[in-house]
């Protein structure tokens, strides 16, 4: 029989150093793919919200459009419903200072206009709706309102007699 010779021990040594620059950095990998992943959602969300926003302008300014024109009619019915969707539109938070100046004009210009050119607009005698006020005084109470909210979100003092033809019941 052949006697087997026990093999020599194997050593192992087992170093407790500083791992190399290559192994931290490695370790590191899955953060910076969950830091890049948020980022990225990040700015896809906020893009999403700009272009919301962006549509919910641009259909303000449809809106304001229209109404603008309308405020502008010859017809004194027209005229009190454009006045209102613009009052509705100056208090919305898509206006602006620069928009709420924009509307002012509107309720400047009827506001400047006197009854008499009112008057001869759309008839001689003025008729009256159920609310018991001539079309040409609906206007003026549709301005004033119109002129009062702009006023207080441009930071502007109303003046008295303004705010006095707001308080004529419609």
């Amino acid at each position: 029989m052949i006697a087997l010779q026990a093999p020599d021990p194997v050593e192992v040594v087992v170093q407790n150093g500083a791992p190399d620059g290559w192994d931290v950095l490695a370790s590191l990998g899955p953060l910076a793919i969950l830091l890049a992943a948020v980022i990225a959602a990040f700015i896809g969300w906020r893009s999403t919200q700009t272009q919301a926003e962006a549509s919910r302008r641009a259909q303000w300014w449809e809106r304001a459009e229209w109404a603008l024109d309308a405020s502008m009619s010859s017809s004194l019915d027209r005229r009190v419903v454009g006045l209102g969707v613009l009052t509705l539109l100056a208090e919305s938070n898509l206006a602006g200072e620069e928009e709420a100046r924009i509307l002012q004009v509107a309720s400047n210009d009827s506001l400047a206009q006197k009854v008499t050119a009112l008057g001869d607009v759309e008839a001689k005698q003025p008729t009256t709706r159920v609310s018991g006020l001539p079309e040409y005084e609906r206007v003026m109470v549709e301005a004033a309102r119109l002129r009062v909210v702009t006023d207080r979100k441009i930071g502007q003092q109303t003046p008295e007699w303004v705010v006095e033809l707001t308080r004529v019941p419609h």
